[in-house]
């Protein structure tokens, strides 16, 4: 990463990143709300990858018609599997990897490997299309059972995400359906009336899953827009609201509730925000209400009083959002003074030495000479010059301050 002076960044580079982070879901959506821009008639897809199953299967299962002799064994060819992704269709390779052309956008659209009784599923949400690469895609196990929460939660009007259903605490969910596919594939063909993902066996955990997971990536996204919105429109006592009692940072003890409004007041009183561009990098549901977000930005901005235009660091944090009583506000972890950190993963040892960093900044400026003395290891050292001790540094201080 590019260092900048940090002189020449405005005080509020810390908090204006926020705004980057507000604004992360609505990235590619029209007019700020939740749909992407409309669908362009030419707009489709290829869609390449690989099934992928190493557990064995009842080999009675991938035939339509009557099998004297089966066994279960691992599929070796699987150039019978018929892949497909709305109304586009083919057949997969023997080694298992396949491709399907122009494949229009859908926002619920499903792909799908099927072989007889047996069929595996994926679940190709919108931003996985427009977002991500779609010709390494794998279809398998684990992506048919997430796939068939998506699909009953969907019959109930709920709309999960990938985010939604992959959180920590539904594991054990996901790994009970899967584990009821594994057994379903050892089945005779007599035990299965239409395909294995009808059977009871894997239906029931799959509704349990769906009744269990909560939509909670819309709720945030709503809560993201409300917070851009009252960025954008200085509504201070809105903005405060969606901050928890309990702010803090893991690198800076002095972070706190009051410090952060402090902070914003002053931004809006002082400027106007002229470019915030972002990325997303992931954003994570963890045990206990809590949500991840990482994010990654940088402002460029004007200041009211002088009309001169800075532009900030590239800011990367771990905000932590919580959901207290019904209402999910920011926790933890979000870069809003100068001089906090860049980068991911820093803790309590950033703040000490970001400190000492200041300490040292003030000695100097009021040439304190004990309090520098405090600030130098009795060990102090340079590779490049023998001669560096703590003592001749100390000498040299002394000497230039007397000067």
């Amino acid at each position: 990463m590019r260092r900048k002076n940090l002189k020449q960044f405005h005080p509020t580079i810390g908090l204006l990143f926020f705004a980057v982070i507000l604004s992360f879901l609505s990235s590619g959506c029209e007019n700020g709300n939740l749909r992407f821009n409309p669908v362009s008639p030419d707009e489709n897809y290829a869609l390449a990858g690989n099934i992928s199953l190493s557990d064995p299967v009842e080999s009675s299962l991938l035939t339509s018609f009557r099998r004297l002799n089966s066994d279960i064994s691992v599929i070796t060819d699987f150039s019978k599997f018929l892949l497909a992704a709305g109304v586009k269709s083919g057949y997969a390779n023997k080694d298992a990897s396949f491709r399907l052309e122009r494949v229009p956008f859908s926002g619920d659209l499903l792909l799908s490997a099927t072989l007889g009784k047996v069929v595996f599923l994926r679940r190709l949400y919108p931003v996985d299309l427009r977002m991500t690469d779609v010709s390494r895609l794998k279809i398998d196990i684990d992506s048919t059972s997430r796939a068939l929460v998506w699909k009953k939660a969907k019959e109930q009007k709920i709309e999960l995400t990938d985010a939604d259903i992959g959180a920590r605490e539904y594991s054990h969910l996901l790994a009970s359906i899967s584990s009821a596919i594994k057994l379903a594939l050892q089945l005779p063909k007599k035990d299965v009336p239409k395909t294995i993902l009808d059977l009871e066996m894997v239906l029931k955990p799959v509704n349990l899953a769906a009744n269990t997971i909560e939509p909670r990536e819309a709720i945030l996204t709503e809560a993201h827009v409300t917070l851009q919105n009252a960025f954008l429109r200085k509504n201070l006592p809105l903005f405060g609201y969606y901050i928890s009692t309990d702010f803090g940072n893991d690198w800076d003890s002095n972070s706190n509730y009051q410090d952060f409004i402090n902070r914003i007041s002053e931004v809006f009183k002082g400027n106007d925000v002229k470019i915030a561009s972002y990325t997303i990098l992931q954003m994570e549901f963890l045990p206990n209400n809590k949500a991840r977000v990482r994010a990654t930005g940088q402002i460029s901005l004007t200041s009211k009083f002088s009309g001169l235009d800075s532009t900030t660091e590239t800011y990367t944090s771990d905000v932590i959002w919580r959901k207290e009583g019904t209402f999910w506000k920011i926790h933890r972890n979000l870069p809003y003074q100068p001089g906090h950190p860049t980068q991911v993963g820093a803790d309590a040892r950033w703040g000490e030495i970001a400190g000492s960093h200041a300490n040292l900044q003030v000695a100097l400026f009021r040439e304190d000479l004990p309090a520098f003395i405090n600030l130098v290891s009795p060990n102090f050292s340079n590779d490049w010059d023998m001669n560096s001790t703590a003592n001749d540094l100390l000498e040299t201080a002394r000497n230039r301050f007397n000067y």
